[in-house]
């Protein structure tokens, strides 16, 4: 099971940032941990009208019944 973090920064000032953690997962498969990453990524700049954007993601695997 994975879980999606998504790092997103201010466009104008890109030292500025801040982590989005997914509430709809955790993920079977890290292919789907991907998937929702990049819609969380779209989801972030749409929402933001473009004054922030996603940096990067990563998928972080669970252990046993670790959120």
């Amino acid at each position: 099971m994975y879980k999606v973090i998504v790092l997103a920064c201010l466009v104008g000032n890109p030292q500025m940032c801040w982590e989005y953690h997914d509430r709809r997962g955790p993920y079977e498969t890290y292919e789907r941990c991907q998937q929702r990453a990049y819609e969380m990524a779209n989801d972030i700049g749409m929402i933001h009208n473009g004054t922030m954007m996603p940096k990067q993601f990563k998928c972080v695997q669970l252990k046993g019944t670790q959120l």
